[in-house]
Order: structure tokens, then sequence, then C-alpha cells
């Protein structure tokens, strides 16, 4: 197993104690109320931003033209389909330009995209993809996942056009060069070194459970 795709394995525990979260099941459900999802809405939308910005910095660091043109496509996929997607749901929700403006982040958010982008800052770029990685690789498992275990029932749920957008083809393809770039990175590094780009991706797992957690119980703080 390559190193990139073992990662799975070091976040195993906090990787599957997110999918069977009831934030997420009550997504696959349809059965999530509808004001956490909407927090859930306001807050992953300053943290797209945040994320985006992210990859703004891998392109900056990126060391060669593919790698900056693989980092620059994701930033714009990130902003225009996800971000876009989120403005869809809060049009719907009845959500104003004015709310998104004068929304904080919570503090879970916060450290959350600071610890992205302190790693983006002063990371190499191994440290860099492994903060962000768990973002992109989760939700399309998790979404693959619900479509899978709910089937049918996807019909009549409210958040289909969420399961559906991260379990599709096209958002599953769009960060499948991370694992190469990862994988390639790493190649000269010792033990030490990989032990901390595995330190830095398992911590993003466990910001995306407690995301998930902060949105379930509307929490701004602990």
């Amino acid at each position: 197993m390559s190193f990139s795709k073992s990662l799975r394995e070091k976040a195993a525990t906090v990787w599957e104690a997110g999918y069977h979260h009831p934030f997420v099941q009550g997504i696959g459900a349809g059965t999530l109320d509808k004001e956490s999802f909407k927090f859930y809405l306001l807050q992953d939308y300053l943290y797209l931003i945040q994320y985006a910005k992210v990859f703004a910095l891998g392109a900056l660091k990126a060391d060669s033209i593919e790698t900056m043109r693989h980092f620059s496509t994701h930033q714009y996929f990130t902003i225009n389909s996800e971000l876009g997607l989120h403005e869809e749901y809060m049009e719907q929700f009845g959500i104003s330009p004015e709310d998104v403006e004068n929304v904080k982040p919570s503090l879970f958010n916060s450290a959350y995209t600071a610890n992205m982008l302190a790693q983006g800052q002063t990371g190499g770029l191994a440290e860099l993809i492994a903060a962000v990685f768990p973002c992109a690789w989760t939700y399309a498992e998790y979404g693959q996942r619900l479509k899978r275990d709910y089937g049918d029932a996807l019909d009549g749920n409210y958040f289909k056009s969420w399961i559906e957008m991260y379990a599709s083809a096209e958002f599953e393809d769009s960060f499948q060069w991370l694992f190469e770039t990862l994988d390639r990175l790493v190649e000269n590094m010792n033990d030490e070194q990989k032990k901390r780009v595995e330190d830095v991706f398992v911590q993003s797992v466990e910001f995306e459970y407690l995301f998930w957690d902060m949105a379930y119980h509307k929490k701004m703080s602990f």
C-alpha cells in the first residue's frame, strides 16, 4: 500500500466515527434538523473560503507546472462548485448575503482553518497536502457510502443534492492527484518526517469530526 493510501488506516477510528456521527447519518436518512444544517452551511461556507486559500498557497509552493495547475484547478472547483452548492442551499433556507457577511466562525471552525493555513505557510508541500486532504477524501467516501446505504430512500431526501455532489465521480476525480503528489513528496523522507505528515493528516481528520459535531449541536465554542 502506498504512503498516501495508508493514511486512512492511521486515522481509521475517528474516520469511522465521523461517518457514523448523527449529523452525517441524518443527512443520509433525510432526518437531520434543518437548523443544524443551516448552521453547518454558514460555517462550512466560511471554512471553504479559507480552504481555497490553502490551495492558493499550494500553487505558490508547487514544485512543477503540473502541480501548480492541480492546486489552481482544485481552488477553482472549491470556489465555483462547492461554494455554489452552498449558495443554492442558503437561498432555499432564506439566508441572505447580509447573513453570510455577518456570521462569525465558530471556535472549532477557526481552529481548523488556522491549522490548515499554518501548515500551508510554515510547513512543506507534503504537510500542506496532509492538512487539506481529509476534507475532500472523507466527503467523497461519506457521500458514496450514504448513497449506497440509503439507496432508493434518497428520492425524497432533502439533502439528496449534497450527497450526490460528494458521491459523484467528478468530485472524486478532482482530488486523485493528491495521492500521487503526496507519494512523490515523501519518497526521500526519513521515518520522522513521514510521521510528521501522518500526524498532520490525522489531526485534520479529527477536526473534520469536530466540525460535524459542532454543526449537529450548533456550537460556537466549548
